[in-house]
């Protein structure tokens, strides 16, 4: 991306090249598999979801708001995430699509005959060769080779491809909102009061 010279910027107006680098990842996102993966969500008895370090992170949130919805939702590994099969669903965000801890449950998963839904950079990874659906983000994974019509980001590592996942997971919450006739004061009842 050409657009914002990083060099030329004050500390605190580094957000613009941020958001532009996002808004530039997202704008290149295929609608069809963001549908699919409503679809995906949609249709499956529960949604367990995994991913490593900071993607781990994104999903977490994405996890609040799926029960939110009214949604069973639950992280990999934790100890109240029931066991997956036949009808579940298993949402992974891995920008690689190689880490060792997610391609095993993912494995797992897959011989259990659960769904899986990969959101990667990498569309040629182990995990996405045995998703049933993935979903393509045009951004840097730092552990394969760039796919040749991957984004050159100025942010380090893979930070553009978790800003993105977070940004994208957010606006489905909207779109499963309209699909599902919910309302804010729906999503609101279903929040935590232990607070």
């Amino acid at each position: 991306m050409e657009g914002i010279k990083i060099m030329d910027m004050t500390p605190y107006k580094k957000h613009a090249l941020v958001l532009e680098e996002i808004n530039e990842c997202l704008s290149r996102v295929d609608g069809e598999q963001v549908d699919e993966m409503i679809d995906f969500i949609l249709t499956s008895e529960k949604i367990i979801l995994v991913g490593a370090g900071r993607m781990g992170l994104m999903l977490q949130t994405f996890s609040a708001r799926l029960n939110h919805l009214g949604i069973p939702a639950f992280i990999a590994g934790t100890i109240g995430c029931p066991p997956i099969g036949e009808g579940d669903l298993l949402l992974v965000a891995s920008s690689s699509g190689e880490t060792a801890t997610v391609r095993e449950i993912a494995r797992i998963a897959h011989r259990q005959s659960a769904k899986i839904f990969t959101i990667t950079a990498n569309t040629t990874s182990t995990i996405a060769g045995i998703s049933s659906k993935t979903l393509y983000l045009q951004a840097p994974a730092s552990l394969h080779p760039q796919q040749d019509d991957s984004l050159i980001s100025k942010q380090p590592m893979k930070t553009l491809f978790e800003q993105s996942l977070f940004v994208l997971l957010e606006s489905l919450v909207l779109s499963l909102m309209e699909r599902t006739g919910q309302k804010a004061d729906n999503l609101s009842k279903r929040h935590a009061n232990l607070e």
